[in-house]
């Protein structure tokens, strides 16, 4: 595969990987619980929803998650 198809078949991949993103946040915007954060079930504040409308935690516990995932 030359550098050109592998070009393209990652930027498919993100492209996709965002498409999956944004349906997923539509799905989450016209359930009932998605206003309340995955992880410790308190209200997600309306400005973190309209700055990140695909967000399904609140911001502390956002940040725990990439803390976790950062500095494993």
């Amino acid at each position: 595969m030359n550098r050109e198809a592998r070009l393209e078949a990652v930027t498919e991949g993100h492209d996709a990987a965002r498409r999956r993103r944004i349906e997923s946040a539509r799905r989450a915007l016209a359930a009932s619980g998605a206003k309340e954060c995955a992880d410790c079930g308190e209200p997600i504040p309306e400005p973190r929803r309209k700055a990140a409308p695909f967000a399904r935690r609140c911001a502390a516990c956002q940040s725990e998650c990439e803390r976790e995932f950062y500095c494993r």
